[in-house]
């Protein structure tokens, strides 16, 4: 599996909830990844607009720019970069229309299951690297 996966792949964690923040990151603290964090919306597209990540996991409810929102402006953005939407709600109609506006990759319940999580950041990772492998090869 690990052929398929770019290497040192860098994902973007956004929550407004520090300790959500840290979880996130002690989950994959073990995981051959780039992290960085971002509290708000505003703060995480400041950081997409100075580097480039490969995969973007974003709480859906937080002040100022929710998490259908800010996936919906990167989707516009850099359409390359995998979208994951992190809920801690059972509002399954915005959660559906989250997915279809921003076309979000998948949804994480919290709580979520550390083993889960890391399997959908690889598939994530590893459907993208194939898809940039596939368009350079056409």
């Amino acid at each position: 599996m690990a052929e398929s996966l770019p290497p040192n792949a860098s994902l973007l964690l956004v929550d407004d909830e520090e300790n959500i923040l840290r979880s996130l990151q002690r989950t994959l603290r073990k995981e051959p990844y780039d992290i960085c964090t971002a509290g708000s919306g505003d703060e995480a597209l400041a950081l997409l607009n100075d580097q480039k990540f490969d995969l973007v996991i974003s709480d859906a409810r937080m002040p100022g720019m929710d998490g259908p929102t800010l996936l919906f402006e990167i989707k516009k953005k850099w359409p390359w970069c995998i979208r994951i939407l992190l809920t801690g709600y059972a509002d399954i109609n915005s959660t559906i229309k989250a997915i279809n506006d921003g076309q979000i990759y998948r949804y994480i319940s919290k709580p979520w299951d550390d083993e889960e999580l890391k399997l959908v950041i690889r598939q994530a990772l590893a459907f993208q690297y194939s898809e940039r492998r596939r368009l350079a090869l056409e």
